[in-house]
């Protein structure tokens, strides 16, 4: 999945809940869990799973991805997919705001942005990220250009659980995408809201059908299993200064 198409999924997860008049979203949190993806990466099977740490103020969340291994697998291949990622991990930025996406890697001091970069390391006293819109049909304006190529999405409330420890509402979320002259790419996301966060998702799972069996699809599973209120510092949410810019994901990832 590429990163204009993970926008427009992320942009469909973030409206979902003001649609269905959940209350406020929260100023902040900070989280911790785990990220699991089976990937089928041209018609071969692979697991990865990992650790991670998630950060939400305003309209911007941080997904950081602390380690990563692949179950299963020898203790050879799980040292290498460690080298990949680095000591400090990858950290990937989601802007609600603008449906910007960005990524960095400590390790390598490199980072990319899907679009022209704004984020540089935040001065002392800069005002934090504005909060996301409550209105439902400013948000739904906001996310426009990310949804341009979306042909068709469905938004269902499926029914309540607990999930990872809180009372969740669950809703299922199925969107169409097609790029002009390609085949269509169809996604699936589940989301388990947390009731007593403010409607915040503590579980998501996203699959994801590719438009040619070359192309990268699979499942990812995103289970946040602490969460608590918080208050994260602006500079959590901006590229570190002295990092250079590079031209592909591949570019972060590479040591």
């Amino acid at each position: 999945m590429n990163l204009r198409a993970s926008a427009a999924t992320a942009a469909l997860l973030l409206v979902s809940a003001p649609l269905l008049g959940a209350g406020p979203a929260i100023p902040g949190l900070r989280a911790s869990g785990t990220i699991v993806v089976l990937a089928d990466i041209q018609g071969q099977p692979l697991n990865i799973g990992g650790n991670v740490a998630l950060y939400h103020k305003g309209s911007l969340y941080r997904l950081d991805v602390l380690s990563l291994g692949f179950p299963g697998a020898s203790g050879d291949l799980s040292a290498l997919a460690a080298t990949l990622i680095g000591p400090g991990g990858v950290s990937m930025l989601y802007d609600g705001a603008s449906g910007g996406l960005t990524a960095w890697s400590n390790a390598n001091r490199t980072y990319y942005s899907a679009e022209t970069p704004r984020l540089t390391a935040a001065p002392a006293g800069t005002p934090s990220a504005p909060a996301a819109a409550g209105d439902p049909l400013a948000m739904l304006a906001t996310v426009s250009g990310a949804l341009r190529d979306v042909q068709s999405a469905t938004i269902q409330m499926v029914g309540h659980s607990t999930v990872n420890g809180h009372p969740a509402t669950n809703l299922d979320i199925q969107m169409k995408r097609q790029l002009p002259g390609k085949s269509p790419e169809d996604y699936h996301a589940q989301l388990a809201l947390a009731d007593d966060l403010n409607d915040f998702p503590v579980q998501i799972t996203l699959r994801s059908v590719p438009a040619s069996s070359g192309a990268f699809g699979g499942t990812m599973k995103l289970d946040l299993t602490s969460v608590q209120p918080d208050n994260p510092e602006d500079s959590l949410f901006a590229v570190p200064q002295g990092y250079t810019r590079v031209s592909s994901l591949a570019g972060v990832l590479r040591r």
